[in-house]
Order: structure tokens, then C-alpha cells, then sequence
């Protein structure tokens, strides 16, 4: 009779599993262990046997490590036959609604049509359908928390009729490029800190795992979309149509850096980034290493950006890349956020603040702004400038981003008579000094994305890597980390051998 304690070893004999796939399987909450030994051992019991014998099975059927973690929650220890027998019988019963849905839709759509004024039950109908269809793409990615439920039905409730035409065209665009296998990036700026655009695919992080805030996207007038360099003609084209049908800004960046992943999955097999933890000592070590070939990290003057700066501006961004590989090779940084705080010092030319980054004590956060303790004090992130002004003002987030713009441009003006009202004087003082020194958070975490990726191929395959961002280079006579826009124009920001 098998023993109910099993060590690691033990379970993955049991189940057929390897030690690495259930280190993984933890790592995603899919396959948990039960508890920790004294000696922080990971102990199985011999009922998690079946939970694995469904891992497998999954595994085999082909799906996806995200998708098996929403199966699991779904069937909880039924057979995925019986949860399909049980869902068509549903679907039977839904077919009825569904029809009269259909019809609601077509009466709703006639009246846009013909330009006429929509009824409030039918304006009602179609914040319902638009929360309906977040809440089930986010169930498919595995979320189902309360919390995000919530914060996407706050930001939904935010949308005007505008935004959600939008979206729904938007949508088009998201979809060719999956059918047609183009690589995107992560969303930028404040679309990157929507919930919606998160459920659609648009961004692959889950903005409220880095404390973004869902609502700023309401008022957006722009998002920007990250597509392969050599595959920018067509999505780039959609998206100036969309940006003429609409009043948005839509611009379609040509990213280098996804050529380069694309190349190289071709070249070695599909790589799961996401399967490596962000704490993995080769991710956070890498640059110790050498910058060459990470994102963020390496600097090179030649970069277009660069060059169309004024003399005073290059002066003031330019950074000595001997002087930087020498400060990544003494500090070792032991988390995520610690990258992604010194990329916001360079971008906003805090040079005294990055140096001396590393010996900042987490104490150096004063008892009146817990909320930037992870940042040891430093208020450097917009999206935290708004939730202090939003807390000791008493006002939304969506009142406290109007006024944090328009301070941007009057810092004198009428707004700046609600932060003197603030009763913390360190808290006050902090936010009248910070208004204009500020950095996106929700478009810093992009950063992360890239220079997680770049930091496993470096670790992984060196040799690979470095050879296809040479190749890239010698091609188009740029930097590998350059990046440039489609414009109505059908011009682009950069040329190849400009």
C-alpha cells in the first residue's frame, strides 16, 4: 500500500512526472504540494496522484499549461466527459436567450445604422455585452477572482460608446494578427493597465499583478501596438484605418526584438518564457554578465532616437555604457522591481538617484507612505503619484489623473490648491515636487517583458542569440533595441539604412 506522505521524488515516480515539470506545475498553481517538510522539502500525498493522472491527461489532449490550470478548476475531480455532457445540455437551454440576444443586437445595430438616439434599456444592453465578453476571456485565462471582476466592471462602467466601438474594431486587428502568426508585444502606455485589452490578449501581463490601474484606459485617446519589423505593412495599414474611423490614436511600433524571437524559435523550437519565474536567480544575474544583448540595459549612442535628439537633450540622455556594465557587474538586484525602478531613473535622467539605487535601505520609506515601500521611497511611478493624491484627497482615480494632467501643463494653476489641502505635509510636499517626475509604470512594465526574454536566450543560448542580433544589425544598419512607428502618412519614423 503506498505510503499518504511522498516526497518529490517519490510523486514524480508515482505519476510518471518529472521533477522539473512539477516544479513548473507548482510555479503555475496547477499541481501544488501539500505542505513543506521542516526541512522546506516539497511533500506530496498519495490522493494528489489523481490531480496529476488529469495533468497528464490534458497534457496528451493538447492543451496548453493555462488552460489545464482552468480545466482543473472547472472539472474539481469530475471527468472532463462529464463537464462537456453537463455544458451541452446547458448550451441547449442558452440556445433560447441566445436568439433573443441576437435579435436585441440587430435591433441596436439598425439604430446606430440610421443615426438615431439609443433607448437606455438598449445603451444597457451593450455595456452588458462588452463586460460579458471581459469576464469570460478573462475565466479562459484562469481568472477568476472577485477583485478582477470587479475592477474590469468599474472599467467598463467608464467606457463612453466611442471606446467600445473601438474596442470591438480593435479586436479585428488582434485576431488577423493571431491568424496570420505575427508576434506582438505587450501593450504600452495606459492600454497596457487595461483589464479589457488584457482579456482580449492585447498585453500577456495581468495588469493587476504589478498594481496598474485598470481605470486610466477609460480616458485614453491612443494605444500603441508592438508588431514584428518585418511583418509591420499590414497591421500597420489596419491600424491607420482604424485611427481614421475613430477618435483614437492607434500606432503600430515596428519592434526588432520580436524578428529576432521569431527567427530564433524558428531556429531552435517554442520557447516558454513565461514557464521561468521572474525570480530566477539566471534571469536576475544576467547582467552581471555583460549588458550585450539585454534589453533596457544595453546602451548604444547609435540608436535612432538618439540621433534626432537636440545637442543639450543627447547630453543630458546619454549614458556611458562601460560606466553601466560596471555598475550591473558590482550589483547584484534581487527582484523584478528593482530593474524595472532603475529603468524608470534612466528614462527620467535621475542619475543621482539610479547610483546610488543600491545602497537604499527599505527604511528609507517614511511611516506616512507605506505605499512606496516597494520602491524605497521613491515616488517614480505615475500610477502611484494618482493613488496617494486619490487617498489623501478623498477623490477617484479618475478625478486624481485629470488633475495630475492638468498640472502637467499648468503646475500653477486651479488643481494645484486640492494637493496644498492635503493635512500630511511629507505627503503633500512629495507630490507637489513630483508632478512632472513621474514615469508610466504601466509602459515600464513592458520593459520587463523584453528583458526577461533577452536575459534567458543570453543564459540559455548565447551563441544563437547574440548571431541573430548581429545578423539584425548588419541587415538594417540599426540598433537591435530600436523601434519605430507607422504614420497616416504611410511614412515611417525610422528607415532601414537611414
Amino acid at each position: 500500500m503506498m505510503k499518504n506522505w511522498l516526497s518529490i521524488g517519490e510523486f514524480g515516480k508515482a505519476t510518471g512526472l518529472s521533477i522539473k515539470a512539477l516544479r513548473i506545475y507548482e510555479e503555475k498553481g496547477i499541481l501544488i504540494p501539500y505542505t513543506r517538510s521542516e526541512s522546506r522539502y516539497r511533500v506530496y500525498t498519495a490522493e494528489q496522484t489523481a490531480i496529476a493522472q488529469q495533468v497528464v491527461q490534458f497534457k496528451r489532449l493538447g492543451f496548453s499549461l493555462e488552460q489545464i490550470k482552468l480545466l482543473l478548476q472547472e472539472t474539481d475531480g469530475r471527468s472532463l466527459q462529464e463537464i462537456l455532457e453537463r455544458r451541452l445540455q446547458e448550451s441547449r437551454v442558452a440556445v433560447h436567450i441566445l436568439a433573443n440576444q441576437i435579435e436585441s443586437l440587430e435591433t441596436i445595430l439598425t439604430s446606430l445604422k440610421l443615426g438615431q438616439e439609443l433607448s437606455e434599456h438598449e445603451r444597457g444592453q451593450i455595456m452588458n455585452n462588452v463586460l460579458e465578453v471581459s469576464v469570460n476571456n478573462l475565466k479562459r485565462k484562469g481568472i477568476v477572482d472577485q477583485n478582477s471582476i470587479a475592477q474590469v466592471s468599474e472599467e467598463v462602467s467608464l467606457y463612453s460608446p466611442e471606446k467600445i466601438h473601438f474596442i470591438n474594431e480593435f479586436r479585428k486587428i488582434l485576431d488577423f494578427a493571431k491568424k496570420e502568426n505575427i508576434l506582438l508585444g505587450p501593450g504600452r502606455g495606459n492600454s497596457g493597465g487595461s483589464l479589457v485589452l488584457f482579456a482580449e490578449g492585447y498585453s500577456p501581463m495581468n495588469p493587476l499583478q504589478y498594481g496598474l490601474l485598470p481605470e486610466l484606459f477609460s480616458e485614453s485617446k491612443y494605444i500603441w501596438l508592438d508588431v514584428e519589423y518585418s511583418q509591420h505593412q499590414k497591421i500597420g495599414q489596419m491600424c491607420d484605418e482604424l485611427a481614421t474611423k475613430t477618435c483614437f490614436e492607434v500606432i503600430a511600433y515596428r519592434s526588432p526584438i520580436l524578428d529576432i524571437l521569431k527567427k530564433l524559435e524558428n531556429q531552435i523550437g517554442k520557447i516558454e518564457f513565461d514557464s521561468f519565474s521572474d525570480l530566477d536567480p539566471m534571469i536576475l544575474q544576467a547582467p552581471q554578465h555583460g549588458t550585450r544583448g539585454l534589453f533596457w540595459l544595453e546602451w548604444n549612442p547609435n540608436f535612432h532616437a538618439f540621433q534626432d535628439m537636440s545637442l543639450q537633450m543627447q547630453e543630458e540622455f546619454n549614458w556611458d555604457n562601460g560606466v553601466l556594465e560596471r555598475f550591473y557587474a558590482e550589483h547584484g538586484f534581487s527582484s523584478p522591481m528593482d530593474y524595472i525602478i532603475l529603468d524608470c531613473l534612466r528614462s527620467l535622467m535621475e542619475r543621482d538617484l539610479f547610483f546610488s539605487y543600491p545602497r537604499r535601505a527599505v527604511d528609507a520609506c517614511p511611516d506616512s507612505l507605506p505605499e512606496l515601500q516597494y520602491t524605497k521611497g521613491l515616488l517614480i511611478f505615475r500610477e502611484d503619484w494618482i493613488k496617494l493624491l486619490a487617498k489623501h484627497a478623498s477623490v477617484s482615480i479618475s478625478e486624481a489623473n485629470r488633475i495630475h494632467r492638468a498640472l502637467l501643463k499648468d503646475p500653477q494653476g486651479v488643481e494645484r490648491e486640492i494637493l496644498e489641502q492635503i493635512a500630511i505635509p511629507e505627503v503633500k510636499n512629495l507630490l507637489l515636487e513630483r508632478v512632472k517626475k513621474v514615469y508610466s509604470k504601466a509602459h515600464a512594465i513592458t520593459g520587463w517583458w523584453h528583458y526577461k526574454r533577452t536575459a534567458i536566450l543570453k543564459s540559455l543560448w548565447p551563441k544563437e542569440y547574440l548571431a541573430a542580433l548581429e545578423e539584425w544589425e548588419a541587415e538594417h544598419k540599426m540598433v537591435w533595441f530600436e523601434f519605430g512607428y507607422k504614420t497616416k502618412n504611410n511614412d515611417f519614423y525610422l528607415k532601414a539604412n537611414s
